[in-house]
């Protein structure tokens, strides 16, 4: 089993981001969530993001973004979707099959939208519940091996592509590594980084 992260993997940039700022454009008043927003996207660039922080962080946007905000979901992520389709790198897209699995930080409502594209039977991601606004599971760091270890038993990663050394913790089980910088892979050394 091969696996692949899909934000700036499969995905080119940060879906999530991506998203919050099409429904600000939607909806101007969610301005002030910007601030949060852009911020996290730093921090997890720079891998300074802990699972902690992304809780908070996430909660407060739950608490203040979803709940206080009526917004026709499925509606919203099919334009999203319209729009944003075209940012699935074709390349990536070419080397999925059905055995391989994508474990991702990317929400559910998002990546099941899409799941005809990717061609995977296997995803692993983060766990929101629209309808109940509630962030069930955050698919990230330490989490993506757990949920991979609860959930494959005795499945092997074969070869693991991502973008993020935000992924060290999952790129420890794989056999092989592979970074990914928009259409560039390049085989990781993990002796450099485990």
């Amino acid at each position: 089993m091969n696996a692949y992260d899909f934000d700036d993997t499969i995905y080119d940039g940060q879906s999530i981001f991506d998203f919050c700022i099409f429904c600000i454009k939607k909806d101007f008043k969610l301005i002030r969530f910007f601030p949060n927003i852009l911020i996290m996207l730093i921090e997890h660039k720079l891998n300074l993001l802990t699972l902690e922080k992304i809780y908070k962080i996430v909660e407060n946007m739950i608490n203040s973004f979803f709940k206080h905000y009526e917004l026709n979901y499925d509606e919203l992520i099919s334009e999203f979707w319209k729009k944003n389709r075209k940012k699935l790198k074709p390349n990536f897209l070419d080397m999925l099959t059905e055995k391989d699995l994508i474990i991702t930080g990317c929400p559910n409502f998002l990546i099941d939208f899409i799941k005809d594209d990717l061609k995977v039977q296997n995803i692993i991601c983060t766990q929101f519940d629209l309808k109940n606004k509630t962030l069930d599971f955050i698919c990230f760091g330490e989490n993506k091996v757990k949920a991979f270890e609860k959930k494959y038993k005795d499945k092997t990663i074969n070869e693991f592509y991502t973008d993020s050394l935000s992924d060290i913790p999952f790129m420890k089980i794989a056999k092989e590594v592979y970074l990914v910088k928009k259409e560039k892979i390049v085989k990781v050394d993990k002796s450099k980084y485990i």
